[in-house]
């Protein structure tokens, strides 16, 4: 995943495009057209540029199905490795330009605008089980996810089930079993006050630790970072200029939650890794620990584990935000994805609906089974998925599915806002192991607010600087 966040972020390339972008040509009518359907459009051509090499010959099955059901021929063509961005921009304003290409979320769509779609009318867009996990600008949505993943806090039930059985626990009002905790208030009283029966349950701590080391300090520096991302920009559509950090206390009550209820000091849990981590959840000596649905072997499939996949469930990162997109009570899981498909608004309208059919067929149609076995879409938001064929065996992407299912808004991934990923984090790594080293003190945790606001500042402006 500490790749992904990597992959996620190209953001600090793909800003200086803007320039470019400037000469490119634009349309000015934003209508959100009415797609036709395959039985009025049974033939021609639909392009599309494939961002990913590695599933390159993946597409030719699909292309030949697609064409076997619906007439329509499918041109797949292959951006090189980490040349997508300039691909697209050679392509896009040619005659064979691509019907359907991607973005990596509100900062590409910021760079593509111009050629992003209203897909308001997109009859697979009305599919989604969470209509905010596509790209979303002013109430209309300009591309829509090709895959999810989702993260959160993943605790034990067997664990769990043992505390609430226990006589002499203290809970806060209103909660009786995990599925009632709704808040960061109640949260934390459960976790504390688990905390206080360690020798009851069998443990050595809460949480497992939040290490810092590099395999694991992207939980901390960059999934938990998001949630005061999401509190100060919303869904925002471009890269801020400035990061405020006006959800700052939030950020520390999550790190605060997991370090104060763990196994270890928290200067000892700034060496601590991601392996010792997924062991200790594993071997059952604690009971949660943040991280996402591609950990499910870690957590119960290494040698000697006691936690069993079946056990596995999620809580979303609770942690006091209380904003127009955020509220406690209906918060889900963070859910979204590196890779977002748009169709391009400069194609003709008959071109656009072929892009339309595309999808329908690959997301509601015979195409599904190739979505999940060639293009590997094991955790699809689409409706059409939710059935005993397409469901996921993976213990945690059944809890983002039920979760995604449950009437919770889901919380964006804004960690791909920052204008440079290892940039950002690797000061932020060093403010909080200095927090850390401190034993959580507050003067040590203003100059982590106070650095990464500056830092922010500096990265957009030598982004400026290059374009």
């Amino acid at each position: 995943m500490k790749n992904k966040l990597n992959l996620l972020l190209v953001v600090a390339t793909v800003a200086s495009l803007g320039s470019a972008l400037s000469s490119c040509k634009k349309n000015a009518d934003d209508v959100a057209i009415n797609f036709k359907d395959n039985t009025e459009i049974k033939d021609g051509t639909v392009r599309l540029l494939n961002f990913k090499p590695e599933i390159k010959d993946k597409w030719t099955n699909i292309q030949t199905e697609f064409k076997k059901d619906t007439g329509i021929t499918l041109e797949v063509e292959t951006a090189s490795e980490g040349q997508y961005e300039t691909t697209l921009r050679q392509k896009i304003s040619t005659d064979k330009a691509p019907t359907i290409f991607q973005i990596n979320g509100p900062v590409g769509y910021g760079n593509w605008s111009d050629y992003c779609a209203n897909l308001t009318n997109l009859p697979v867009y009305k599919k989604l089980t969470d209509t905010s996990l596509s790209v979303n600008v002013n109430g209309a949505p300009r591309a829509i996810p090709q895959t999810v993943e989702g993260y959160g806090i993943i605790y034990n039930k067997a664990l769990t089930d043992k505390y609430f059985a226990l006589s002499n626990k203290t809970l806060p009002a209103g909660v009786t079993k995990m599925e009632d905790i709704n808040s960061y208030v109640k949260l934390k009283a459960v976790v504390e006050d688990m905390q206080t029966h360690k020798s009851d349950l069998g443990i050595d701590g809460v949480f497992a630790p939040s290490g810092l080391d590099g395999s694991t300090s992207w939980r901390i520096s960059g999934h938990a970072f998001n949630m005061p991302l999401v509190g100060e920009y919303g869904n925002a559509t471009s890269m801020p200029k400035t990061l405020e950090f006006t959800y700052n206390q939030q950020y520390r009550n999550l790190i605060d939650l997991y370090v104060k209820n763990s196994t270890m000091t928290p200067g000892n849990m700034v060496s601590s890794t991601m392996g010792a981590e997924s062991a200790a959840f594993a071997s059952e000596k604690v009971v949660m620990i943040q991280n996402g649905q591609w950990a499910t072997n870690d957590l119960t499939a290494v040698d000697g584990a006691k936690a069993k996949a079946e056990n596995l469930r999620y809580l979303p990162l609770y942690c006091g935000l209380d904003t127009d997109l955020v509220k406690e009570e209906t918060q889900g899981l963070c859910v979204g994805t590196e890779a977002y498909w748009s169709i391009n608004k400069q194609a003709s309208e008959d071109d656009q609906s072929r892009a339309s059919i595309f999808f329908t067929w690959l997301f509601d149609g015979n195409g599904k089974k190739y979505a999940v076995s060639d293009l590997g879409f094991s955790a699809s938001p689409y409706s059409g998925f939710k059935t005993a064929e397409f469901a996921s065996t993976d213990a945690l992407a059944v809890q983002v599915d039920a979760w995604l299912a449950s009437g919770k808004k889901s919380v964006p991934w804004n960690f791909t806002l920052v204008p440079n990923t290892d940039k950002q984090r690797e000061p932020l790594v060093e403010k909080l192991k200095a927090y850390y080293n401190s034993n959580l003190a507050d003067d040590k945790w203003s100059e982590l607010v106070s650095d990464s606001k500056s830092t922010w500042t500096n990265l957009v402006k030598q982004i400026e600087a290059s374009e």
